[in-house]
């Protein structure tokens, strides 16, 4: 199975950090975001890894580099407009291919098992991974399938996926939204499958969150 790394984004919530540096390389613990998670998924066992890039490019593609480094394969699909997180996956499909693969959001730090995802079954459209949330609009699970419903919603979209290319097969390239415009007409269709993670799990948007991630991230 590949990853999919989202990485092209502005990271206009955690300015002025971004003003000179992608959100991936946003330093915790003294090494960039993405050093963490492409060590962690070398470590879960994944090989193959793609990352769309445009704010800042060439940034992440030197720091990243081809892999080597880290052990792993790594190509980039670089977008001169932004695609958006939908339009990322339809622009990269050739590189894709045409099986189920891991989503990750780059300003995601998790201690969620990915290895739990090599030898992983997708039954249905996609399987995406929750974290509860009073506040939560994006869904709610009925018996692990993923519904929505305004008086019944208290899940938050974690960042964290397993996505099948059949979705975005017959999209033209353009600018997507992955929620809104891939993944809920499928949600309606009960194509979708969910599951609710309990344990550390951090979107990086402001500095409360840089100094989170300080006190959970362990060399």
């Amino acid at each position: 199975m590949k990853v999919f790394i989202l990485a092209a984004g502005f990271g206009k919530r955690l300015r002025p950090f971004t003003e000179k540096l992608p959100k991936p390389l946003i330093k915790i613990k003294h090494k960039p975001l993405i050093d963490w998670n492409l060590k962690k998924i070398k470590k879960a066992g994944f090989k193959n890894i793609i990352i769309n890039t445009h704010y800042l490019s060439d940034e992440i593609i030197k720091f990243v580099g081809n892999g080597e480094k880290y052990g792993l394969k790594i190509n980039f699909s670089y977008e001169k407009k932004i695609k958006g997180t939908g339009g990322a996956l339809v622009k990269a499909r050739r590189l894709i291919h045409n099986e189920p693969f891991l989503l990750l959001s780059g300003d995601l730090w998790s201690d969620y098992p990915f290895e739990k995802f090599l030898e992983f079954k997708l039954k249905k459209a996609a399987h995406l991974i929750f974290i509860k949330d009073k506040n939560g609009e994006d869904a709610y699970l009925e018996s692990g399938i993923v519904k929505n419903s305004k008086t019944k919603n208290n899940l938050t979209y974690s960042g964290i996926a397993v996505i099948h290319p059949k979705i975005f097969k017959e999209l033209k390239e353009d600018y997507y939204d992955l929620w809104a415009d891939l993944l809920q007409k499928h949600i309606k269709h009960s194509k979708v499958t969910g599951e609710i993670y309990s344990g550390d799990l951090v979107n990086l948007n402001s500095k409360k969150e840089m100094n989170l991630l300080d006190a959970l991230v362990v060399e």
